[in-house]
């Protein structure tokens, strides 16, 4: 850690113009490291990486153009700049939030299809072999013979 922040500050210092920049304007990723309480720390890479793209063409701009102090100030005075910067965390905390659940919906949608696909080809076998090939007690529909569903819990 010592070796990194020892070579960090002086490059820092070196490119102190996009230093400053990207300073300003990834706040919003080191905001989603400090409230992300998950290990992998996926808020801040998700965040940060869209935070990261929302800066580069202003550093890009200011590499292009005239890379003084100056210029870097100027950027960072006009609202558009933080707009793109902080409107790039936006989405990206857009995404944090929308991406797992709908994830976690489509992939319970496909375990429930799965699901009556099995038993659809369950009680074909049942109806074809006959209920001892169940391992349960079903009767000629595939389902459940009435008041086996005692006899089972008891069992």
């Amino acid at each position: 850690m010592l070796t990194l922040i020892l070579l960090i500050i002086p490059a820092a210092l070196i490119v102190l113009p996009t230093s400053m920049l990207f300073a300003v304007g990834m706040i919003p990723t080191i905001v989603a490291y400090v409230v992300d309480r998950d290990p992998e720390k996926t808020a801040p890479i998700t965040v940060g990486g869209l935070n990261f793209c929302g800066c580069m063409p202003f550093a890009i701009q200011l590499w292009k153009h005239n890379h003084t102090i100056g210029a870097a100030a100027k950027l960072l005075a006009d609202p558009v700049s933080w707009l793109v910067m902080y409107g790039a965390a936006a989405v990206g905390w857009g995404i944090y939030y929308a991406v797992p659940p709908l994830v976690a919906g489509i992939e319970v949608s496909r375990a429930e299809k799965r699901v009556e696909v099995l038993k659809q080809k369950k009680v074909a076998l049942v109806q074809e072999w006959g209920p001892d090939v169940a391992g349960d007690f079903y009767d000629d529909s595939g389902g459940p013979e009435p008041g086996m569903e005692e006899a089972q819990a008891a069992g």
